[in-house]
């Protein structure tokens, strides 16, 4: 069984707070720990249930979070930044199950710790065909065009929730509770091991199939300021709709996640 990891830090258990998800102190390398253990959590449980081949791609920020070191031995990793598939680069070599570890809810999400669109200093929502949708859903419909279904999901529990509106019922862990943006209750260590051990076995005998991708494909995003359109508007396929909003459409769904990726890339110009 060949597996795919898309591994975030917003979801680790732990994480909570800024210091723990960006910069260069003891504060961000423990989170970047907590985020290494934690795949390794879930990468062991998937060896002893069947598991042959597992690449994780780091997919936070700078993408060179994990410690390589550190990661369990049979683990191939893919990390560094930029990449064109972005959280999934790797997913188009094909396997058998895709799995989303430290994931985090949409942007706008109450409850939930670090609530955001792929990037929290510019968007405040994307919306799909007409639905909200967060990275969890996006990536996993990026899956799907590469014939993968999305098997976990791990997080809080205001993304466990979500993850059932934009991907369906499928097996979730949620590694703490919540309370805002920067404050949670998190589970015991030994609820954690144990969380993994019963959910990814459940995530090895899963047998959803990979979302059905049927376009027409519209995306409607809205940035935080005026600016984002006015840069991302420059790229043929996408149109400026509002004073913060841009729609970008296409048949494909590779080339609307793409263009997306490149629409926020624009704004950094």
């Amino acid at each position: 069984m060949k597996v795919f990891i898309s591994a975030d830090i917003e979801g680790i258990w732990g994480v909570v707070s800024k210091k723990q998800i960006i910069g260069d102190s003891f504060d961000y390398n423990r989170g970047r720990k907590l985020m290494t253990e934690e795949v390794n959590l879930a990468c062991e449980a998937l060896i002893e249930n069947g598991a042959t081949e597992i690449v994780v791609n780091d997919s936070h920020g700078p993408m060179d979070n994990l410690f390589i070191e550190k990661l369990h031995p049979k683990v191939q990793l893919i990390s560094g930044s930029p990449k064109p598939l972005s959280m999934m680069q790797g997913i188009e070599k094909g396997y058998d199950k895709a799995l989303f570890i430290g994931y985090h809810s949409r942007a706008g999400s109450s409850f939930s710790t670090f609530d955001h669109t792929y990037n929290s200093s510019l968007l405040s929502s994307v919306k799909l065909n007409g639905q909200p949708v967060g990275e969890a859903g996006m990536n996993a419909r990026l899956a799907a065009y590469y014939s993968t279904a999305v098997v976990f999901v791990s997080g809080d529990q205001t993304l466990a929730g979500q993850v059932k509106e934009e991907i369906g019922d499928i097996p979730t862990l949620a590694v703490k509770h919540s309370i805002n943006r920067t404050s949670a209750h998190n589970i015991s260590f030994e609820q954690l091991k144990e969380g993994y051990k019963e959910k990814i076995k459940e995530a090895a005998r899963c047998e959803a199939k990979p979302l059905k991708l049927e376009g027409p494909f519209v995306l409607e995003v809205e940035f935080l300021t005026s600016q984002g359109p006015t840069l991302a508007e420059r790229i043929p396929t996408v149109t400026k709709v509002g004073d913060k909003t841009v729609e970008i459409r296409n048949d494909d769904f590779l080339e609307l996640f793409k263009t997306l990726n490149a629409a926020l890339d624009s704004d950094s110009l």
